[in-house]
């Protein structure tokens, strides 16, 4: 079968095309055909190696959809020709977290595309659990566009207990984690200051509930102080980390919680001690996403109130290219491949 799988850390020029056995399913395992996956910055940190270091050989893609054509033995709630798009958590399913849908807190926590090999390919090996039914009417790249992102966004927007009159600074909001926290916060009845460098995509967030755009930098607290008569935000959803973070947390107002769901410039930052103190604040660390979280984004679907984007499609064998385009930071939700 055709795949693109990371044989040593590298620039996106690292990617390897090659043409490798299909899996076989386990037990417990379902065989996914693939026809669409979701680009996400994790493939970017996982090809590069600096952040995160995963066993290599490697086929990334935490997002993919596609269609179940075998089974392995003991499955018996899902069927051959089934649509189902990935969720992207791996846990066991039996512990005490997992029974209350707090998937990202088992000890056998994982993700599809890290921990096991992923969708950047046309045969996928799955455990059956993860192999989650398309909605109604989803096609296959609008199935693969949402799961890991929208599911870790409603993560952190319940880690931070976001609620309806709040106030919410996302950064990073042009992109497919920062865009599903606009819609999902905007959801919850939260005022969204958006946070992005690129000024082309200002329109678009205001379009899509956001309040306010501001820049990146260091000026964004006074911005966004600014914005909010001096007072700053309820809760700042932060996944830049190193570049953002000294700024995220200046831009708290009393009582505020900052929320940590992702480290892609770097895992070192200032931290300004006496502010914590003398304003009350919360450093919360989010990791990954549970199964009441993607239940939660299934159900606001359902209902109309989430619009995935996707900014271009291209073909499994331009991932090396998607990934040159992510990196530039100037995407505005997702880029997709297909199979």
């Amino acid at each position: 079968m055709l795949a693109v799988r990371i044989d040593q850390y590298g620039p996106a020029d690292s990617l390897g095309i090659v043409d490798v056995p299909p899996p076989v399913p386990g037990p417990t395992d379902v065989l996914v055909r693939v026809r669409a996956i979701g680009v996400n910055r994790l493939d970017l940190l996982l090809r590069d190696g600096n952040i995160f270091q995963v066993p290599l050989p490697r086929i990334p893609g935490t997002d993919f959809s596609g269609q179940i054509v075998a089974l392995g033995d003991a499955v018996l709630d899902r069927k051959v020709g089934e649509h189902v798009f990935a969720a992207p958590i791996l846990s066991c399913g039996t512990c005490a977290h997992c029974l209350r849908g707090e998937d990202n807190l088992c000890r056998q926590f994982g993700t599809v595309g890290s921990t096991i090999d992923g969708g950047y390919a046309e045969y996928v090996s799955l455990p059956a659990r993860n192999a989650v039914p398309l909605p109604e009417g989803m096609d296959a790249v609008a199935g693969a566009s949402f799961g890991l992102t929208y599911a870790t966004a409603a993560a952190m927007l319940r880690r931070g207990r976001l609620s309806a009159g709040e106030s919410v600074l996302v950064l990073g909001a042009n992109g497919g984690l920062g865009y599903a926290a606009v819609e999902l916060a905007r959801c919850a009845g939260a005022t969204v200051i958006a946070v992005s460098r690129d000024s082309h995509a200002n329109e678009r967030l205001l379009k899509l509930g956001a309040a306010a755009v501001v820049a990146p930098g260091p000026n964004m607290a006074n911005d966004v102080r600014a914005l909010t008569q001096g007072r700053g935000v309820d809760m700042v959803f932060e996944h830049v980390a190193a570049a953002t973070f000294e700024q995220s947390l200046a831009s708290l107002a009393m009582d505020g919680r900052l929320v940590l769901g992702g480290v892609t410039t770097g895992t070192q930052a200032p931290l300004d001690l006496k502010a914590i103190f003398t304003k009350r604040l919360e450093i919360l660390g989010c990791r990954g996403s549970g199964r009441i979280d993607l239940d939660r984004v299934l159900e606001h679907m359902a209902r109309g109130e989430l619009s995935p984007h996707v900014h271009q499609v291209l073909p499994l064998e331009q991932a090396a290219e998607a990934h040159r385009m992510l990196e530039s930071s100037e995407v505005f939700g997702k880029i997709m491949l297909t199979v």
